[in-house]
């Protein structure tokens, strides 16, 4: 079954992608995901019809695949939302910190256009960007969904467990600290 992990930027999702399943890594240093997990988050070059062939593949493995979107619409639909695992904070004072995250930790070419599309300034960014996937949080609700507040807590990773299914623990811990040391 494909599980789509939907979230936005600076919400962490190419990590907790890369601490799921060693394939889905392509390399540690710097950590990056094997592109066809992350397509999705470049949903915007792709049709619906493209969208739902790319959807459908990762379903005929016969195993559990996850790959990570930032596609609201697309996730929305009722044939996908039941596979859409929403990533979301609800601790507020953390919100501030992950907008700032995605600014910082993208590069500029890929993130430049979010000033634009939230009308913002380079000054007030952050704190546009942060009401932006607040609004998003309260509006959106998918059926199964996923705090991040404990990301920087040493439980991240039990209650990780909880909702996905991690391919080896162990990885998943390598992954983590790694991560934290560079955050």
């Amino acid at each position: 079954m494909h599980k789509v992990i939907l979230f936005r930027g600076g919400y962490c999702g190419d990590v907790i992608l890369s601490m799921i399943n060693k394939e889905y890594v392509r390399s540690f240093y710097p950590l990056k995901n094997v592109r066809k997990r992350f397509l999705m988050k470049k949903f915007y070059n792709y049709t619906t019809k493209q969208k739902i062939e790319y959807f459908n593949e990762f379903n005929q493995t016969g195993k559990t695949e996850y790959t990570i979107s930032h596609d609201t619409n697309f996730c929305s639909r009722p044939e996908i939302k039941k596979n859409v695992i929403q990533l979301h904070c609800s601790d507020e004072k953390l919100v501030p910190h992950f907008s700032s995250r995605f600014f910082i930790k993208n590069d500029w070419e890929d993130v430049s256009h979010i000033i634009g599309d939230l009308n913002s300034t380079f000054e007030s960014k952050d704190k546009d960007y942060a009401e932006d996937v607040t609004n998003w949080q309260l509006f959106y609700k998918f059926p199964n969904s996923f705090d991040i507040k404990n990301i920087y807590k040493p439980n991240f990773i039990d209650e990780l467990q909880s909702t996905f299914e991690i391919n080896d623990i162990n990885w998943a811990k390598t992954i983590y600290t790694n991560w934290l040391t560079k955050e």
